[in-house]
């Protein structure tokens, strides 16, 4: 697969070829500018590559291998919260083409057991602090159990302690979800710590770094 963006003199994506097993997570680790957010847009679908497509479970683009469409939920650093909604009806707001209320409601306290949300529900979020909101955010990416969860460096922004602590419980309920993960970052101990398997991007490649643990 392989994106070049106009007046680029090197791709920003060149000739990757990566396959993601179901449940897995895989991080990604490079400095900036190495293709990691592209990569990541192009598998959320919100670039298109040149040459090349993404395959999303067996069925195709975009699909699983019963022909259902396969869900894709991107997090980002800014976490994008409703301020004025409480934590349960900012985790359960549906977005376009995710699962439908029902589903969400059905998953909804394992989510907020996993992350701890228990005594923050009827909270609205604009009471809670940066790092019970970022909580708020991945519980609400993770209730709708989507077929991939695209993650860009979504704890880049806090302070160090903070971050190791959503970091262990990122990682905790993407495993007792079995959520396919694909995880961008730029420091190695974080992409150890997230990742069943952790690939060095550089140049728009992908390569290798350590070996499956």
């Amino acid at each position: 697969m392989t994106r070049h963006f106009s007046g680029a003199d090197e791709p920003a994506v060149a000739g990757v070829d990566l396959e993601i097993a179901d449940g897995e997570a895989v991080a990604l680790v490079g400095p900036p500018g190495a293709g990691k957010t592209t990569l990541l847009r192009l598998a959320a679908g919100l670039e298109v590559p040149d040459q090349g497509r993404v395959l999303l479970g067996s069925g195709g683009d975009g699909e699983g291998g019963d022909g259902e469409q396969v869900e894709v939920v991107l997090l980002y650093q800014n976490y994008a919260t409703y301020p004025n909604l409480s934590v349960r009806d900012n985790i359960t707001k549906t977005l376009p083409g995710s699962r439908s209320r029902r589903d969400i409601e059905a998953n909804l306290d394992e989510v907020i057991t996993l992350l701890d949300l228990g005594s923050l529900v009827k909270r609205p979020v604009s009471s809670l602090s940066a790092s019970e909101r970022m909580r708020v955010a991945m519980a609400r990416s993770l209730v709708r159990r989507p077929g991939v969860l695209l993650m860009d460096e979504p704890l880049a922004n806090l302070e160090p302690g903070v971050r190791t602590d959503l970091r262990d419980r990122l990682v905790a309920a993407q495993r007792a979800l079995r959520v396919t993960a694909l995880y961008a970052t730029e420091d190695l101990e974080e992409a150890n710590a997230v990742a069943d398997r952790v690939l060095g991007v550089r140049g728009g490649r992908v390569q290798d770094l350590l070996p499956d643990r």
